[in-house]
């Protein structure tokens, strides 16, 4: 691996976090509202948990009012329902996912702000809550994501194939954190974030055959640094929580970042010696994950994230 190249991402990545003005006030918004509305989340969760077969995300924390929360559930990574939760109600849309819903799923039920205890929403729960076999062309990276999240969220030992890793959850939802620089500008999210062995933010970056080990590591790169820039700022402490930490924030941090390979890509990114790099008084880590899949879930994990 370039590091001379990784160490300039990090320089540039730190120079535009400088530059960036607000961004700071945008974060402790949010980490006000997850707070004062926890019991919210927690509230749908115990809602949607039986319906083990979709995957509910948070993906978007409203200063504005009515709706508080935005999430959206997918099934095997792909998009099927936004879901608004409000003080009062919660409901659920299908529009954006219809056509796709129906062309991939065979899928007609249709809900238009639909109440998540309507009998039509049931319903579309429980169509999504089988095993389905896709139609039409489905989005291969997200479906990636989709199972090694999966995979890592096990609780029981039995049949994990790597101990000592968890996605990191809100409210036991999964949480894509939006990186907000400007909010003019289209954000990015930290996709996999996981905590592992010892007490490490692990940020999961999967190769796919339509993009460069370089990149990868690369954009896993920005994400360490806005990170350690958020765990450090004024309140560094309220999103350490929000990540599942219950300590103090230490002066010196690490963040692992870790490129997911598939067997069969292997040849283009081939394995390397873990290797560390400083940002400021911080550090982040460099590793290597193989996997295989039958298509359906991981099979197979060989790495070096718990070393």
């Amino acid at each position: 691996m370039d590091e001379k190249l990784l160490q300039g991402t990090i320089t540039q990545a730190q120079k535009v976090l400088e530059q960036s003005k607000d961004w700071n006030k945008t974060y402790e918004e949010q980490a006000k509202i997850l707070a004062d509305n926890k019991e919210l989340l927690d509230h749908f969760y115990k809602q949607v948990k039986k319906y083990e077969g979709i995957q509910f995300y948070l993906t978007e924390v409203k200063t504005t009012q009515p709706s508080i929360f935005i999430l959206q559930a997918r099934y095997k990574g792909q998009p099927i329902a936004t879901v608004s939760i409000a003080e009062d109600k919660t409901t659920i849309a299908t529009k954006s996912y219809d056509e796709s819903n129906k062309k991939i799923y065979n899928c007609d039920i249709q809900l238009q702000d639909k109440d998540i205890k309507a009998v039509e929403t049931l319903q579309f729960l429980n169509f999504f809550n089988q095993d389905i076999k896709a139609n039409g062309k489905i989005n291969e990276q997200k479906h990636l994501q989709s199972m090694l999240l999966e995979e890592f969220g096990k609780t029981s030992s039995i049949g994990k194939l790597l101990l000592g890793c968890q996605p990191v959850k809100c409210n036991n939802l999964f949480y894509e954190i939006p990186i907000i620089l400007n909010p003019k500008e289209e954000k990015g999210y930290i996709n996999i974030l996981t905590r592992t062995k010892v007490r490490k933010l692990t940020i999961i970056e999967p190769l796919t055959k339509d993009i460069t080990p370089e990149i990868v590591l690369s954009n896993g790169t920005s994400k360490a640094v806005f990170l350690l820039n958020l765990l450090h700022s004024e309140i560094g402490q309220d999103w350490y929580k929000i990540v599942g930490f219950h300590g103090r924030v230490t002066p010196h941090l690490t963040i692992k970042v870790c490129i997911a390979v598939p067997k069969e890509l292997k040849s283009k990114c081939k394995e390397f010696e873990t290797f560390e790099l400083r940002s400021g008084t911080d550090s982040i880590e460099y590793h290597y994950l193989e996997y295989t899949t039958d298509g359906t879930q991981i099979t197979s994990i060989k790495t070096t994230i718990n070393e």
